[in-house]
């Protein structure tokens, strides 16, 4: 049966939640997803058709093609418009098929009929309560919330949450764009008369009143403010059709009102202080006092967007494992993972007037039983709850506007409390995929699991090097391999084009960019190992094709290294920050500076101006772009003269002083020669061997270690490594309770570097999907796959599925009988090469079993 079973719109899958419906473009990316039960199938032609009501805007007529993906070719797509999409495809034997109607919405609103409005009175961190009293007509219909309230805002249509997102919208550099989420739907939630609109809006990211805010200005590396720092504000407009079908609007203005609730204190590091003698059980109805007129504010600088990624939802609820009372009144709750969330907690009945209930949280606990701290920082991660003692108290306590990383809660002001009272709700942006991955080896399974935790725990919104201390930014430095591993496990189509344009906005004329995106500490410009800017764009156009983001990209890519290269003296980049970061202790100056002391980070910085240059060419060469080109075609082979020249020794094979890192980047980049190249591995395998396995690499350079050790013949050095349970090593986190993966190898005790959720070392997760089950897409937009899978000598099997925007590509392989069996799976469309003992066959869709003697 031949069957469309899914359609994609800008990288992102039209799913259940009709927030991914939303796009913010006029000429949409469509792809599509197809079925079929024949073996070796295709597609030979399609057509796809997008519709206004009975209104065809677009019909492509039917294309001879096999690319499972069009661009809208129509008029350019109105604003606020709800419309279908519909696929028809042809296969290799003349069969057809058509999708259903898929629905989507412009969420594009060019011409913003809404104020930026805050409160006369400004208090530090509370939250403020915003309300609109409407009236509407009888026959209303096709209602739509967008709706911006800056840091995080939450909206209630008469008494009813409009959706179920938290900490929305998406977190950006508000003095360049803000993202306002589009509520679709909310017709259903309106009524004739009176109305309510009620908006809640906290400081989120759009006030850090960190110590950030001084270290910027006074660093001399940085020497500049949070650009989009300054007061919480709301922006919304709700817009509806009449009885006569013409669009009316209810949008912020002066008529709004405003005042303070029960939320006294919401911050993003410190937590949520909610006090229930401030509560008004009528605040979300006209009757509700104490609101005063708002005032019209200039706002925050940034064009008005739509927010196209998945927002941040609720998602895996984790029951308390343990509670333990180190001493008397203070309970410390064992959630039995590292996560980044919040507690929902059931409140018990009778509360005093002014009773206090304090939770802490943290990752780890010190030797009495309680928390640790240190490790934190200046960030609070306590969240409070000060009862009323009467009906205002609530039932259940969850806070909204916050969110921390622990495992443990610390909790005083009750007598007791009972596991059923309270749990942990996972937050994260809602892009994980279908993809899994397993083998016979619980350690390794283990390590994934925790990498694959570790990622959930750092995004919200954009992607974060932790969830817990006074940091949780976008390090672009340890996103350069991280961005790697990612789409493995993670729908990143749409996540990462906001990736791109975070940086974009924070880009210089020079092309320079900082460290973090969005800017709020970190070098400008950013460390020459941000290459992760590139590998962004490079993903997205792998795993889906979009090439739209590369060309609209495609300046700011090269303005990067054309700055890298201004920064250069004789090709060589003349600066570094962190290099090949957070190496074993012994492998840095000492145990708290992180720079690597035996890799140079000029070798780190040129290896990644040869790998910019040889990617903007490819990017260039898909764009027509031939001048471009050629231009860094040339490039590249001069950087590749200079590190040679500079770094590499003939005579014995080493890179530099011949660290582990300098050989396996250097063979990383494919920068010698195949006999060089071989001598080179052989120096990083002998040194692994007179080391003891105890490897010298940070956090770019690890995940490379695997990558080269598995490809030059030295797999069971790689799979040793990963095996080991000795410092340093993934397995000694695991030995030491980690659920997720740790900033440095070391077990530490003190406020340094002491991330126990940092994503960065999970990057290895990669080499389980790409080496052990042998996984690599080799064509744009997974059109294509190559499977050879890496056989450890003592691992019995492993198997891995990726979900693609063509389907599921698995792979699974056991040891049995004396025989190794290989089973693969090609999703349809997809063309397909399997490395065998004999040779590479091609392969096309459909599932495809090997098996030979071992």
């Amino acid at each position: 049966m031949l069957q469309v079973t899914k359609i994609w719109l800008e990288g992102g899958e039209l799913g259940e939640n009709a927030r991914s419906r939303v796009i913010g473009t006029r000429t949409p990316l469509i792809g599509w997803t197809v079925e079929s039960d024949k073996d070796e199938d295709a597609q030979t032609a399609c057509r796809v058709a997008v519709c206004d009501g009975e209104k065809t805007l677009w019909d492509s007529g039917w294309q001879q093609q096999a690319a499972q993906r069009m661009t809208y070719a129509g008029d350019a797509l109105q604003d606020g418009k709800a419309l279908t999409v519909q696929v028809w495809i042809k296969n290799t034997v003349g069969e057809q098929a058509v999708s259903e109607k898929e629905n989507f919405f412009v969420g594009l609103r060019e011409n913003w009929e809404g104020s930026w409005i805050v409160p006369t009175e400004y208090r530090k961190r509370a939250v403020i309560e915003y309300r609109c009293i409407f009236e509407l007509k009888p026959g209303f219909k096709a209602a739509c919330l967008y709706l911006a309230g800056i840091g995080y805002h939450k909206a209630y249509l008469n008494g009813q949450a409009v959706d179920t997102a938290v900490m929305d919208p998406a977190h950006t550099n508000y003095a360049k764009t803000v993202q306002y989420a589009v509520l679709t739907g909310v017709e259903k939630l309106l009524k004739d008369g009176k109305n309510v609109l009620v908006v809640e809006v906290a400081d989120g990211w759009r006030n850090i009143d960190s110590h950030f805010v001084d270290i910027n200005l006074n660093h001399p590396d940085i020497k500049r403010a949070i650009e989009f720092n300054g007061r919480p504000m709301l922006n919304a407009v709700l817009a509806f059709k009449d009885a006569e079908g013409r669009e009316c609007t209810v949008a912020t203005d002066e008529s709004w009102q405003w005042r303070y609730g029960p939320v006294v204190s919401a911050n993003i590091f410190d937590g949520e202080t909610y006090d229930a003698n401030q509560a008004d059980n009528a605040w979300l109805t006209a009757e509700a006092t104490g609101f005063a007129p708002v005032r019209k504010d200039a706002g925050p600088g940034g064009k008005l967007i739509p927010m196209v990624i998945p927002p941040i939802l609720e998602q895996e609820i984790y029951p308390a494992v343990d509670i333990f009372e180190p001493k008397k009144g203070t309970f410390v709750v064992d959630f039995g993972q590292n996560m980044a969330g919040v507690l929902k907690f059931t409140l018990p009945d009778k509360l005093k007037k002014g009773q206090t209930i304090t939770v802490s949280f943290m990752e780890f606990l010190d030797e009495d039983g309680t928390i640790y701290r240190a490790p934190l920082r200046e960030a609070k991660q306590t969240d409070t709850y000060i009862a009323s003692g009467d009906e205002r108290d609530l039932t259940v306590w969850q806070p909204r506007f916050t969110y921390h990383g622990f495992r443990y809660a610390e909790i005083t002001g009750l007598d007791r409390i009972d596991k059923k009272q309270i749990t942990a709700v996972a937050l994260y942006t809602d892009i994980v995929s279908g993809s899994t991955f397993s083998c016979g080896n619980p350690l390794i399974n283990k390590i994934h699991q925790n990498a694959v935790q570790t990622e959930k725990a750092n995004i919200h919104s954009i992607l974060t090097d932790c969830p817990q201390r006074d940091e949780r930014m976008g390090w672009m430095n340890d996103a350069t391999v991280r961005f790697e591993e990612t789409p493995y496990n993670f729908a990143i189509g749409r996540m990462f084009a906001k990736v791109v344009r975070d940086i974009r906005n924070e880009q210089r004329e020079n092309g320079a960019f900082t460290c973090c995106a969005p800017f709020v500490f970190g070098c400008l410009p950013a460390d020459p190992v941000c290459s992760s800017y590139l590998v962004a764009g490079a993903q997205t156009l792998l795993f889906t094709g979009n090439l739209d983001l590369i060309g609209e990209s495609f300046d700011g890519f090269a303005a990067w290294e054309d700055y890298l290269l201004s920064r250069s003296k004789d090709y060589i980049v003349q600066y570094s920050y962190y290099g090949d970061w957070a190496s074993p202790a012994y492998a840095c100056p000492d145990e708290e500076n992180a720079v690597s002391a035996v890799t140079p980070g000029l070798l780190m910085s040129t290896g990644y101006s040869y790998f910019n240059c040889r990617t903007l060419a490819r990017f260039a060469g898909l764009l027509g772009r031939k001048e471009d080109e050629k231009t860094y075609t040339d490039l590249a082979e001069k950087v590749k003269e200079a590190y040679l020249k500079e770094w590499w020794h003939a005579d014995t094979a080493k890179v530099a002083e011949g660290s582990q890192a300098s050989q396996a980047f250097t063979l990383w980049l494919g920068l010698l020669e195949k006999d060089d190249s071989v001598r080179a591995a052989a120096v990083l395998h002998e040194d692994l061997v007179k080391k003891n396995y105890k490897f010298t690499t940070g956090n770019l350079c690890t995940r490379y270690l695997m990558d080269i050790l598995t490809r030059y013949g030295y797999l069971e050095d790689a799979w040793k490594i990963l095996n080991s349970t000795e410092y340093p090593s993934y397995g000694f986190m695991i030995q030491n309770e980690a659920t997720t993966v740790w900033e440095r190898f070391e077990l530490k005790k003190n406020g340094g570097m002491n991330s126990h959720n940092h994503p960065m070392y999970g990057a290895v997760d990669y080499w389980f999907y790409r080496y052990l089950c042998g996984i690599e897409l080799t064509e744009n937009g997974a059109d294509a796959v190559r499977i050879a899978p890496a056989y450890p000598a003592d691992l019995l099997s492993a198997r891995a599925v990726v979900e693609t925007v063509h389907g599921d590509i698995s792979v699974r392989w056991v040891k049995r009988y004396g025989q190794l069996h290989l089973y693969v799976k090609i999703p349809f469309g997809v063309k397909g090469k399997v490395a065998l003992p004999t040779g590479e066959v091609e392969v096309g869709s459909g599932c495809h079993t090997y098996h030979w003697d071992i």
